[in-house]
């Protein structure tokens, strides 16, 4: 009987268990889907991303989803308990900016139903998306939709755009390589974890 309770836990750690490859978690899968899925130019979503929230990770450049830019200085968080719980200290500020896409607290978090949920890499790209959607029907031109993304200042403006064009360039000539979120790879991280802890239950119960 006990080894069947020790089995059942061990299903639940596994499922339960959070991912641990950070060097795996990135926005590139979303930025990919919703830029397909709102028929925004090519690669154009993931160079906003890699402006909004670029950090070498790994050896390899990425966006990362535990992104804030608190004031104006980026704040670079390894998972995403900790970005949450910066976010209910410092809740008052809302000059913040979160996540995958930057997404400011102060101008869109009634769009959004928690500060999990804004945070969320999936619900962060795609609101995103459809605001650049929405600029871009508004002044029906892509750089003026990219500049307004950022601020509708004229000097930020230019200066945003040109760093997102920059950017784009380099990943459609490949000089950036993205490296996606690979599920299969956690499957098999996951079962490869199964194996060993439940080798090691069955060594403690035979002993």
């Amino acid at each position: 009987m006990k080894i069947f309770k020790n089995l059942f836990l061990l299903c639940l750690l596994i499922y339960f268990k959070p991912t641990y490859s950070n060097s795996l978690t990135n926005c590139f899968n979303f930025t990919e889907k919703y830029g397909k899925q709102f028929n925004i130019p090519d690669k154009l979503l993931t160079s906003i991303s890699l402006v909004e929230s670029g950090i070498k990770k790994n050896n390899n450049f990425v966006s990362w989803p535990w992104t804030l830019n608190v004031s104006g200085k980026p704040m670079f968080f390894d998972n995403k308990d900790d970005v949450l719980n910066f976010l209910k200290k410092n809740y008052k500020n809302k000059n913040i900016d979160v996540g995958c896409m930057q997404i400011s607290m102060k101008y869109h978090m009634d769009e959004f139903d928690s500060l999990e949920n804004m945070l969320d890499p999936d619900s962060n790209v795609k609101y995103a998306a459809k605001f650049l959607k929405k600029l871009f029907f508004k002044y029906k031109r892509w750089n003026e939709a990219i500049s307004r993304y950022h601020s509708s200042v004229p000097s930020r403006k230019e200066k945003y755009l040109n760093r997102v064009k920059n950017y784009w360039a380099d990943v459609r000539q490949k000089k950036i390589i993205l490296h996606f979120n690979d599920e299969n790879k956690r499957t098999r991280e996951k079962i490869e974890y199964f194996r060993r802890e439940l080798s090691n239950q069955l060594n403690r119960l035979e002993s």
